[in-house]
């Protein structure tokens, strides 16, 4: 994809879609709606996806790579440090949207989106427990049931966040999550 105008394409629909998603289901949403908030014509929108589940997955990918490039770029010396920036980076990247995923939430209870951070989550704790395991640190328990319980704790525990709207900051809710995590809750 390195021409501009399908870049520029991509990004129109892309926007025209999660706009859209704020006020409406994804299963009210038309092609035609898509097209016409992108200004985008339908045989534009055809040469590049099949139908509006193909923009989506588009969509969920490139939202979940940006989440991913931000998360890689640091370093970690414990899994405590890893934990406590993989929160504060989707807890960042959700807070510079609140308003669209509060919205989202409310029109889409059951939906895609909750998936590419809980997807986003799995890939990429997994990624950092099988670099443990290459440098001869291993797990009791399978990487994937690890991976599966943390990213849904993690991921229903910002949607709570959301739909009550809590007062915590992003900070606070960061910090009692990595506590829950690591720290003994019982005493």
């Amino acid at each position: 994809m390195n021409d501009l105008r399908v870049k520029r394409t991509y990004i129109l629909l892309k926007n025209a879609l999660f706009e859209l998603l704020a006020h409406q289901s994804f299963e009210e949403i038309k092609i035609n709606d898509i097209c016409n908030l992108a200004m985008v014509h339908r045989t534009t929108f055809y040469s590049h996806f099949s139908d509006k589940y193909e923009l989506l997955e588009y969509c969920i990918k490139d939202v979940e790579d940006e989440l991913t490039q931000k998360i890689k770029y640091n370093k970690y010396s414990n899994l405590r440090e890893f934990y406590t920036n993989l929160i504060m980076s989707l807890l960042e990247y959700i807070a510079d949207n609140k308003k669209f995923f509060k919205n989202v939430l409310k029109n889409n209870s059951n939906n895609n989106i909750v998936a590419l951070f809980t997807n986003a989550c799995i890939s990429y704790i997994t990624e950092m427990l099988e670099k443990e395991e290459d440098m001869e640190i291993y797990h009791e328990i399978p990487i994937s049931i690890i991976a599966q319980f943390y990213s849904g704790a993690v991921i229903n525990t910002i949607i709570f966040w959301l739909k009550t709207n809590s007062k915590l900051s992003e900070k606070e809710l960061c910090e009692y999550i990595v506590s829950l995590i690591f720290d003994q809750t019982h005493n």
